[in-house]
Protein backbone atom coordinates (compact mmCIF):
# COMPACT_ATOMS: atom_id res chain seq x y z
CA UNK A 1 0.00 0.00 0.00
CA UNK A 2 1.23 3.40 -0.88
CA UNK A 3 2.01 5.66 2.26
CA UNK A 4 -0.60 8.46 1.92
CA UNK A 5 -2.78 5.92 1.34
CA UNK A 6 -2.17 4.14 4.02
CA UNK A 7 -2.62 7.82 6.06
CA UNK A 8 -5.75 8.16 5.11
CA UNK A 9 -7.06 4.34 5.41
CA UNK A 10 -6.10 4.41 9.30
CA UNK A 11 -7.57 7.75 9.66
CA UNK A 12 -5.03 9.46 10.52
CA UNK A 13 -5.40 12.13 8.54
CA UNK A 14 -8.55 12.91 6.72
CA UNK A 15 -7.92 13.34 3.01
CA UNK A 16 -4.98 12.00 0.66
CA UNK A 17 -3.92 15.62 -0.40
CA UNK A 18 -3.56 16.05 3.32
CA UNK A 19 -1.39 13.48 4.30
CA UNK A 20 0.91 14.55 0.92
CA UNK A 21 1.40 17.54 2.97
CA UNK A 22 2.64 15.67 5.43
CA UNK A 23 5.07 13.21 4.00
CA UNK A 24 6.61 16.07 1.54
CA UNK A 25 7.13 17.88 5.02
CA UNK A 26 8.55 15.31 6.69
CA UNK A 27 6.09 14.65 9.34
CA UNK A 28 5.45 10.64 8.56
CA UNK A 29 8.26 8.14 9.72
CA UNK A 30 8.10 4.48 8.50
CA UNK A 31 10.65 2.38 10.69
CA UNK A 32 11.99 5.59 12.45
CA UNK A 33 13.06 6.71 9.22
CA UNK A 34 11.71 10.48 7.71
CA UNK A 35 9.60 9.65 4.35
CA UNK A 36 9.17 11.96 1.89
CA UNK A 37 7.61 10.36 -0.98
CA UNK A 38 3.77 9.77 -0.96
CA UNK A 39 3.91 6.59 -3.33
CA UNK A 40 6.39 4.95 -0.90
CA UNK A 41 5.45 1.66 -1.35
CA UNK A 42 4.68 0.43 2.23
CA UNK A 43 5.27 -3.41 3.85
CA UNK A 44 3.21 -5.51 6.04
CA UNK A 45 6.09 -4.89 8.73
CA UNK A 46 6.47 -1.66 8.71
CA UNK A 47 5.51 0.71 11.62
CA UNK A 48 4.16 4.20 10.62
CA UNK A 49 4.83 7.29 13.02
CA UNK A 50 2.91 10.48 12.79
CA UNK A 51 4.62 13.39 13.82
CA UNK A 52 1.92 16.08 13.47
CA UNK A 53 -1.22 16.71 12.75
CA UNK A 54 -3.06 19.06 11.27
CA UNK A 55 -5.13 21.88 13.04
CA UNK A 56 -7.12 22.75 10.52
CA UNK A 57 -8.66 20.47 7.41
CA UNK A 58 -6.63 22.64 5.11
CA UNK A 59 -3.25 23.97 5.44
CA UNK A 60 -5.92 27.24 4.21
CA UNK A 61 -6.73 27.35 7.91
CA UNK A 62 -3.54 28.08 8.99
CA UNK A 63 -2.20 30.91 6.92
CA UNK A 64 -5.73 32.48 7.27
CA UNK A 65 -4.95 32.05 11.03
CA UNK A 66 -1.51 33.55 10.51
CA UNK A 67 -3.33 36.55 8.85
CA UNK A 68 -5.71 37.14 11.45
CA UNK A 69 -3.32 37.00 14.34
CA UNK A 70 -0.69 39.65 11.78
CA UNK A 71 -3.10 42.28 11.55
CA UNK A 72 -5.79 41.52 14.10
CA UNK A 73 -8.52 40.80 12.63
CA UNK A 74 -11.71 40.47 15.18
CA UNK A 75 -14.34 37.78 13.74
CA UNK A 76 -15.93 37.28 17.42
CA UNK A 77 -20.21 37.11 16.42
CA UNK A 78 -19.70 38.23 12.69
CA UNK A 79 -20.89 36.77 9.81
CA UNK A 80 -18.61 35.52 7.39
CA UNK A 81 -18.86 35.12 3.64
CA UNK A 82 -16.33 32.29 2.61
CA UNK A 83 -15.14 32.61 -1.25
CA UNK A 84 -13.76 29.27 -2.55
CA UNK A 85 -14.71 26.95 0.47
CA UNK A 86 -12.90 23.88 -0.31
CA UNK A 87 -12.31 21.73 2.05
CA UNK A 88 -12.84 24.25 4.81
CA UNK A 89 -9.73 25.77 5.92
CA UNK A 90 -10.89 29.36 5.95
CA UNK A 91 -14.31 28.23 7.07
CA UNK A 92 -12.94 26.70 10.39
CA UNK A 93 -10.76 29.26 10.81
CA UNK A 94 -13.47 31.77 10.91
CA UNK A 95 -14.94 29.73 13.30
CA UNK A 96 -12.40 28.97 15.86
CA UNK A 97 -12.41 32.41 16.24
CA UNK A 98 -16.08 32.34 17.05
CA UNK A 99 -17.75 33.59 13.91
CA UNK A 100 -21.46 33.71 14.34
CA UNK A 101 -22.13 32.20 11.05
CA UNK A 102 -20.04 31.20 7.68
CA UNK A 103 -22.05 31.59 4.29
CA UNK A 104 -19.41 29.14 2.30
CA UNK A 105 -19.14 29.41 -1.54
CA UNK A 106 -17.29 26.73 -3.78
CA UNK A 107 -17.89 26.20 -7.71
CA UNK A 108 -17.05 22.28 -6.82
CA UNK A 109 -19.11 19.55 -5.14
CA UNK A 110 -18.48 17.50 -2.24
CA UNK A 111 -15.30 18.91 -1.41
CA UNK A 112 -15.83 20.24 1.96
CA UNK A 113 -14.00 18.43 4.95
CA UNK A 114 -16.58 15.69 6.71
CA UNK A 115 -16.35 17.07 10.05
CA UNK A 116 -18.08 20.56 9.01
CA UNK A 117 -20.10 18.87 6.53
CA UNK A 118 -23.16 19.05 8.98
CA UNK A 119 -21.99 22.43 11.19
CA UNK A 120 -24.62 23.99 12.30
CA UNK A 121 -22.60 27.42 11.22
CA UNK A 122 -22.20 26.83 7.89
CA UNK A 123 -24.61 27.27 5.34
CA UNK A 124 -22.82 25.51 2.19
CA UNK A 125 -23.21 26.29 -1.35
CA UNK A 126 -21.68 23.90 -3.60
CA UNK A 127 -21.53 23.74 -7.50
CA UNK A 128 -21.97 27.61 -6.80
CA UNK A 129 -20.04 30.58 -8.62
CA UNK A 130 -19.67 33.51 -6.62
CA UNK A 131 -20.20 35.85 -9.71
CA UNK A 132 -23.80 34.64 -10.38
CA UNK A 133 -24.73 34.80 -6.27
CA UNK A 134 -26.73 37.70 -4.80
CA UNK A 135 -23.83 38.32 -1.73
CA UNK A 136 -25.74 37.62 1.59
CA UNK A 137 -25.14 40.30 4.52
CA UNK A 138 -22.26 39.96 5.85
CA UNK A 139 -19.83 41.31 8.14
CA UNK A 140 -16.72 40.02 6.37
CA UNK A 141 -15.30 38.16 3.76
CA UNK A 142 -12.80 35.88 3.05
CA UNK A 143 -11.77 34.72 -0.52
CA UNK A 144 -9.52 32.03 -1.58
CA UNK A 145 -9.90 30.72 -5.26
CA UNK A 146 -7.49 28.67 -7.96
CA UNK A 147 -7.39 28.71 -11.84
CA UNK A 148 -9.15 32.51 -11.54
CA UNK A 149 -8.28 35.78 -11.29
CA UNK A 150 -9.44 37.77 -8.74
CA UNK A 151 -10.30 40.91 -9.35
CA UNK A 152 -13.75 40.05 -11.30
CA UNK A 153 -14.93 39.05 -7.37
CA UNK A 154 -13.24 41.52 -6.37
CA UNK A 155 -15.69 43.73 -8.59
CA UNK A 156 -18.81 42.07 -8.11
CA UNK A 157 -18.86 41.68 -4.26
CA UNK A 158 -17.33 45.59 -3.53
CA UNK A 159 -20.72 47.09 -3.63
CA UNK A 160 -21.53 44.34 -1.05
CA UNK A 161 -18.56 43.94 1.08
CA UNK A 162 -17.01 46.27 4.00
CA UNK A 163 -13.89 44.17 5.15
CA UNK A 164 -12.03 41.15 3.61
CA UNK A 165 -9.12 39.22 3.47
CA UNK A 166 -8.06 37.74 0.63
CA UNK A 167 -5.28 35.39 -0.60
CA UNK A 168 -3.48 36.50 -3.34
CA UNK A 169 -1.91 33.68 -6.15
CA UNK A 170 -0.20 35.47 -8.52
CA UNK A 171 0.44 32.17 -10.30
CA UNK A 172 -3.43 32.52 -11.38
CA UNK A 173 -3.07 36.61 -12.24
CA UNK A 174 -1.07 35.39 -15.39
CA UNK A 175 -0.60 33.47 -18.42
CA UNK A 176 0.17 29.84 -18.11
CA UNK A 177 3.08 31.21 -20.54
CA UNK A 178 4.65 32.98 -17.67
CA UNK A 179 4.82 29.79 -15.36
CA UNK A 180 7.55 26.95 -15.08
CA UNK A 181 6.44 23.84 -14.41
CA UNK A 182 3.35 25.63 -12.61
CA UNK A 183 5.29 27.78 -10.81
CA UNK A 184 5.67 31.76 -11.21
CA UNK A 185 9.63 32.12 -10.40
CA UNK A 186 9.66 35.92 -12.12
CA UNK A 187 10.12 38.26 -9.56
CA UNK A 188 9.11 41.02 -11.85
CA UNK A 189 5.98 39.91 -12.84
CA UNK A 190 4.88 38.65 -9.36
CA UNK A 191 5.37 42.48 -8.73
CA UNK A 192 3.44 43.61 -11.14
CA UNK A 193 0.51 41.08 -10.36
CA UNK A 194 0.28 42.59 -6.98
CA UNK A 195 0.27 46.27 -8.21
CA UNK A 196 -2.39 45.77 -10.62
CA UNK A 197 -4.37 43.98 -7.62
CA UNK A 198 -3.44 46.93 -5.38
CA UNK A 199 -4.65 49.59 -8.15
CA UNK A 200 -8.03 47.59 -8.15
CA UNK A 201 -8.82 48.12 -4.84
CA UNK A 202 -8.24 51.51 -4.29
CA UNK A 203 -10.35 52.34 -7.37
CA UNK A 204 -12.82 49.95 -5.52
CA UNK A 205 -12.50 51.85 -2.63
CA UNK A 206 -11.01 50.15 -0.13
CA UNK A 207 -8.20 50.83 2.16
CA UNK A 208 -5.24 48.24 2.84
CA UNK A 209 -4.69 47.80 6.39
CA UNK A 210 -2.48 44.87 5.96
CA UNK A 211 -0.31 42.87 3.66
CA UNK A 212 2.27 39.76 3.78
CA UNK A 213 3.53 37.15 2.17
CA UNK A 214 1.80 33.74 3.17
CA UNK A 215 3.85 31.90 5.74
CA UNK A 216 2.74 28.66 3.87
CA UNK A 217 3.67 28.35 0.16
CA UNK A 218 1.09 27.35 -2.47
CA UNK A 219 1.17 23.32 -2.73
CA UNK A 220 3.38 23.61 -5.75
CA UNK A 221 5.73 26.26 -3.81
CA UNK A 222 4.24 29.16 -5.39
CA UNK A 223 4.76 32.29 -3.24
CA UNK A 224 1.42 33.37 -2.66
CA UNK A 225 0.08 37.19 -0.59
CA UNK A 226 -2.70 37.76 2.04
CA UNK A 227 -4.48 41.37 1.58
CA UNK A 228 -6.59 42.54 4.76
CA UNK A 229 -9.31 45.09 3.19
CA UNK A 230 -11.46 47.61 4.77
CA UNK A 231 -14.07 51.10 3.82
Amino acid sequence: MRLDHYLVAYDLVSTRSEGQDLIKQGFVLVNDKQVTKSGYELKETDVITLLKTRKYVSRAGEKLEHAINEFKIDFTDKVVVDVGSSTGGFTQCALNYKAKLVYAYDVGTEQLDKSLRDHSKIILNEQTNILDVTIPEHDIMTIDVSFTSIIPILRHISNSNKELIALIKPQFEVSPKELKKGILKNIKVEKQVIEKIVNEVNVLGYEINGFMPSIIKGKDGNQEFLIYLKK
